[in-house]
């Protein structure tokens, strides 16, 4: 018999990666569009590792898992639509780079997102064979 509480724990884990997904996306339009600058984006990710923490959650669990479950859209995380070219992909790629990578954005801070959006790349890379 199946335990309903890890049924349950599941069910909330997808909703926090379905979650993610979306806050990925917007986070990605709005570095690209420097509405949101790195420093604001450090200080939105300590606020969500400490509410995660506190609901008992790893951030490193859901940064593994996210890319692994059922329904994952890389296109989302980096705030595209699945009609978007190669090169859109590829440009899109190449700024969020540029505002998240720890050695580049000088944050450590941006590791999260950083790691987020090059599992989406790396899997939209796959999906179209590059």
């Amino acid at each position: 018999m199946e335990n309903p509480f890890a049924r349950i724990t599941q069910r909330v884990f997808e909703a926090m990666i379905e979650a993610v997904q979306e806050e990925m996306g917007q986070v990605s339009q709005q570095l690209v569009r420097g509405i949101l600058t790195p420093d604001r984006l450090v200080s939105l990710v300590g606020a969500m590792q400490q509410s995660l923490e506190i609901m008992g959650f790893d951030i490193g669990r859901l940064v593994s898992m996210a890319g692994q479950q059922p329904g994952y859209d890389p296109y989302r995380v980096l705030g595209l639509e699945r009609s978007a070219t190669d090169n859109e992909v590829k440009k899109r790629y190449r700024e969020l780079l540029r505002h998240l990578h720890p050695d580049i954005a000088g944050d450590k801070g941006t590791v999260f997102f950083f790691q987020q959006v090059r599992a989406a790349y790396e899997s939209i890379k796959r999906e179209r064979g590059w």
